[in-house]
Parts: structure tokens; C-alpha cells; sequence
């Protein structure tokens, strides 16, 4: 079996090597389209013995990755973003050997990408994507933005990974993430312009709109998202995560944000994050008794999770400080001072660059020792 390797690159010098050096032991044959580089990106695929091809960029991700796929050989292709790779890159090549052979034949392979924020190592969630497929004709990208993998036979057969193949990615880094949401605005709305507005095109500008802060936008697409007749085939956290964080932004009557929480704590009950929400919105509400009994399971199952490892989550070890906090808060007032303190030690361990969390704690001891 061949692996044939691709990437689209725009000045990645940054962030290539890293990549490369996880697929090196199982590549074949490694593509590299570049799309306009000024940096040293081109020499850094070069030198790791890539073939490079230049593309003219003209906004459009699908049809530069089919572009490197028209000069893919190998049985399958493994195509990473330049900010990702691989966790277990020796895994690999067995894996997707072993995938192969599956009856009814698999087509791709959806994989689970650890986020991370390289500049502050903050843990920012998991979500799913396809890196891998069949090298067959009838497997292309379609769409200018938000690009997808498409069967033209008919519906496309992918197996979840269950982490064996596991990626880092280090796009959605605080640094970067309202430049790519500028940008990826600018290309929908250009989709938009030509084709009209799809359903498929809602969570994708629902997260656009939240990337520049424009919470009355995001909150309208993820709603429309959330009552789509097109869905995400991997999860509809995210989707959620938007619509509760825009209503938040925007002061939004706490019954109707409840409600939202509600409904996305019942669809996805063994994650952590939407007790979490839940638990927020109820401390606004001033149902303190409801309010505890929701982050104790958030972070019950935070400690001990219950979701398969490849879900998708944007819970993380900041959320999980925000939430042991408000704990730590609710049983002061309740007078328990050792399970405060507890519960604000944890805050800490998990967060302790976090200056509210940490003025809370002050605030705990300059009461209890009054």
C-alpha cells in the first residue's frame, strides 16, 4: 500500500517542519502545493524531499487540494493542514493498512484533533475532521471554504478513528483566530454572492461571526445550524458552544440561554461542558442549589470522562478552572469553608495564570480569616 502525503501551504514556514517531521516515517510520497509563499516555506518542503507544485491562489481551499490530488499516486492520502500533525506517526501506516481491508470498503478516515494554543500551551478541546481517504477519482473536495470530501458514487463511507490516529492542531490559536475568521467570512460571503446562501453554509458562519465578535450574527446562523436539515457528521457541539456563548455576549434573557443549555446537556449528556453552561446561567438566575448540582457533574466528568476520546469538546482545563471556581464560591456562601478552599485549590492547579480566579481565592481568605 502507497501513502501519498499532501499539503496547501501559504507561508508556513512556521509551522511545516513541525508537521513534516510526523509524517516522514509513513509518507511515500509527499506534495506540497504552494500558493504564493514570500517566506521559506518552499525550500522547508524541498529539503524534506517533497514535490512542489505552485498553484495560483484564487480563493478557493477545494480547488487547490484537488489540484495536489491530480498528481497524488498513492493508494491513499493523507492530507494535513500545515498547523497539524500526527500524535502517534508510527501508528500510522498499520492503521490505515488495517482499515483497508475493511468489508464494506472504507472511504476516509475522520480523526480526532487535539487544539492547542502554541503561544500559551492553554488546551483548547478536541474536534473531528477527515485527513485520510482513498486515492480514487471519485473522491474530490468540494467548496471555497470549508472545503469537504465528497463521494460523486454516492454517500461517503468513513470509519472514526477511535485515537490511534490522533493529530496535534494549533489553528485556532487566540494569535491567529480573528484573521482566519475575516478571511473565511470574506470567501463565504463570495460563495454566498455566486451561489446563494445554503443550509450547509450555516455553522460555518455562525463561527465566523463569533471569531470577530459580531455575537447577534453567530447567535442567527447557529440557531438557523442547530434547526438545519444539513448536519455536521461528526458533532453539533460546537454549533451549541456558539449560540450559548453569543447569547451570553449579548445579555440574552436567561430562560431562553437555559433553555438552549437544556437541550444540548440532553443531546450530549456524558460531556462536561453543557453542565457546565448549565451551571452558569443557573448561578445568574440565582438557583444556587440547581447551580451546584450542575458543576459538580461538570467536573465530575471532566475528572472522569464518560464520552468516547475522539468527541468533540471545547471543554478544557480553563473551563474546568472557571467551573471548580464558581464551586468554590458557592460553598463559601454556604459556609463550607474546607470544601471552598478545595475547590478553589483545584481552580488554581488547573488555571493558575487566571487573575479573576485567582482575585476570587484572595477574596475567600480575606473573608474566612475576618
Amino acid at each position: 500500500m502507497k501513502i501519498s502525503v499532501c499539503y496547501i501551504v501559504k507561508n508556513e514556514e512556521k509551522n511545516l517542519p513541525l508537521s513534516l517531521e510526523t509524517v516522514r516515517c509513513f509518507a511515500d510520497e509527499l506534495i506540497v502545493v504552494d500558493t504564493g509563499s514570500t517566506d521559506g516555506t518552499r525550500k522547508i518542503a524541498e529539503d524534506a524531499g517533497a514535490i512542489v507544485l505552485d498553484f495560483a491562489w484564487r480563493e478557493d481551499f477545494a480547488a487547490a487540494r484537488n489540484f495536489a490530488l491530480d498528481h497524488a499516486t498513492g493508494d491513499w492520502v493523507v492530507f494535513p493542514d500545515a498547523d497539524e500533525g500526527f500524535l502517534h506517526p508510527e501508528a500510522v501506516r498499520d492503521k490505515v493498512s488495517e482499515i483497508d481491508v475493511r468489508t464494506p470498503p472504507i472511504d476516509a478516515i475522520m480523526v480526532t484533533r487535539v487544539n492547542t494554543d502554541p503561544d500559551t500551551g492553554e488546551d483548547q478541546g478536541n474536534d473531528c475532521a477527515v485527513r485520510m481517504f482513498r486515492n480514487i477519482p471519485e473522491i474530490r473536495y468540494h467548496g471555497r471554504i470549508h472545503e469537504t470530501i465528497t463521494h460523486s458514487g454516492g454517500k461517503l463511507l468513513i470509519y472514526q478513528d477511535q485515537g490511534t490516529l490522533s493529530m496535534y492542531h494549533t489553528g485556532y490559536a487566540d494569535a491567529v483566530g480573528t484573521q482566519k475568521a475575516e478571511r473565511n467570512l470574506r470567501m463565504l460571503q463570495r460563495e454566498i454572492a455566486e451561489h446563494g446562501e445554503q443550509p450547509g453554509q450555516y455553522m460555518y458562519l455562525a463561527d465566523c461571526y463569533l471569531g470577530i465578535k459580531d455575537y447577534r450574527q453567530a447567535m442567527k446562523y447557529a440557531v438557523l445550524a442547530l434547526d438545519s436539515p444539513v448536519q455536521p457528521v461528526a458533532s453539533r457541539v460546537g454549533i451549541f458552544h456558539v449560540a450559548i456563548e453569543s447569547m451570553r455576549q449579548l445579555d440574552w434573557n436567561l430562560s431562553d440561554q437555559l433553555a438552549l443549555a437544556n437541550m444540548a446537556m440532553a443531546e450530549y449528556p456524558d460531556q462536561p461542558e453543557f453542565y457546565g453552561e448549565r451551571g452558569m446561567i443557573l448561578c445568574a438566575m440565582g438557583r444556587l442549589k440547581e447551580a451546584r448540582a450542575s458543576l459538580m457533574e461538570a467536573a465530575k466528568l471532566y475528572e472522569k470522562p464518560e464520552a468516547p476520546p475522539e468527541a468533540q469538546t471545547y471543554f478544557n482545563s480553563a473551563s474546568a478552572a472557571t467551573v471548580y471556581a464558581r464551586l468554590g464560591e458557592i460553598e463559601a456562601l454556604k459556609g463550607n469553608e474546607n470544601a471552598a478552599e478545595e475547590y478553589f485549590q483545584k481552580a488554581l492547579k488547573e488555571n493558575g495564570k487566571d487573575e479573576k480566579i485567582q482575585k476570587k481565592y484572595e477574596q475567600f481568605l480575606q473573608e474566612k480569616r475576618s
